[in-house]
């Protein structure tokens, strides 16, 4: 597969990253990309929007009084700022679970203001901390407005995960046996699909109708209007596009390099897959492949110049290199 980013430093290029890109439009259909749509992978947190929607068709929101605010952290993978661990808090407290009940482990917050702030304050990190503690309260949410057992909501064959392979299958269009389960990082059931099935489900959240569109546009609307929820206030170009297009745009970034961005607009759904999975390719490869398909204005380009070619920079401050993507979309 042929390399698409550069990483220079000075005028050599140091490094290449090699990855593929597939766009569909709202039948499914893959109407360009770069490199191999047939690329096997998993979307790991790029997948928490889809695995989302068994829980809002639960009706736990509306049996605890959840609002689109406590649906953007089921979706997020936070920084561990005060609002995300509030928010996850007031998920646990309206169903009577506390952050015990998590199985998503302990890990250092991904704000390094967060983690300094909780150190002074003499507090000691939990579960709670964790950047999936929204998509783990959301799961234990459907447990109690469905009456599955919490204990276990993590394991392959609860219900919950069942529904999320079910709804995951019809979206992809592939047979449940098809697709590819693992473990993900924060402990609950992970999938594998290739790369242009994950394009073609995607595309069902532009989708106007079909059996999960209610979800799925309260699931867009709740990301794109909380947008800082879903990532940070600051340092996530997931956040930070959907700021620039003022939640016209939806997207999830996930570990490994991965990322989903959902086009409302345009009616599309365009998937990102580094192949060696170095996230600091991510930003210019999804921009570059925006600009070229025509879905950003000029004043959202700029708004996200940070982005398009991001400075390398050494221990001093200094900038020594830049990472430039370069590949043209094909067409289909």
């Amino acid at each position: 597969m042929k390399p698409f980013v550069r990483v220079t430093r000075g005028a050599v290029d140091e490094s290449w990253h090699a990855g593929a890109i597939a766009v569909a439009n709202e039948a499914g259909e893959v109407v360009a990309h770069v490199g191999d749509l047939d690329f096997f992978t998993f979307a790991r947190s790029s997948c928490k929007p889809i695995q989302a929607i068994p829980v809002v068709e639960s009706g736990a929101l509306e049996a605890f009084g959840l609002d689109d605010s406590h649906l953007a952290i089921m979706c997020a993978s936070h920084s561990s700022e005060p609002m995300h661990v509030e928010k996850a808090s007031e998920i646990l407290e309206r169903i009577g679970l506390e952050p015990r009940h998590l199985v998503c482990g302990v890990h250092m917050p991904h704000s390094r203001e967060a983690y300094e702030a909780l150190v002074r304050r003499g507090e000691t990190l939990s579960a709670i901390h964790n950047n999936c503690s929204g998509k783990h309260a959301g799961m234990l949410a459907y447990c109690r407005a469905t009456g599955a057992d919490p204990a276990t909501y993590a394991e392959l064959d609860h219900p919950l995960q069942q529904a999320i392979l079910s709804t995951l299958s019809e979206l992809a269009g592939v047979d449940k046996a098809a697709i590819r389960v693992g473990v993900d990082g924060c402990g609950v059931p992970v999938h594998a699909l290739p790369l242009r099935n994950w394009a073609r489900a995607f595309s069902t959240f532009v989708a106007e109708d079909g059996p999960h569109a209610p979800a799925m546009r309260r699931i867009r609307t709740a990301m794109g209007e909380h947008p800082e929820l879903v990532g940070g206030s600051r340092d996530r170009f997931d956040t930070d596009l959907m700021r620039a297009t003022r939640g016209r745009m939806v997207a999830k970034g996930g570990a490994e390099g991965f990322l989903a961005v959902i086009d409302t607009k345009e009616r599309l759904a365009m998937v990102v897959k580094i192949l060696d999975g170095n996230a600091r390719a991510i930003p210019p490869v999804a921009l570059k492949a925006l600009e070229q398909l025509g879905s950003l204005t000029a004043a959202e380009l700029d708004a996200l110049a940070p982005y398009v070619e991001p400075a390398v920079v050494n221990t001093q401050g200094r900038e020594v290199g830049r990472i430039i993507a370069d590949f043209s979309l094909t067409r289909a």
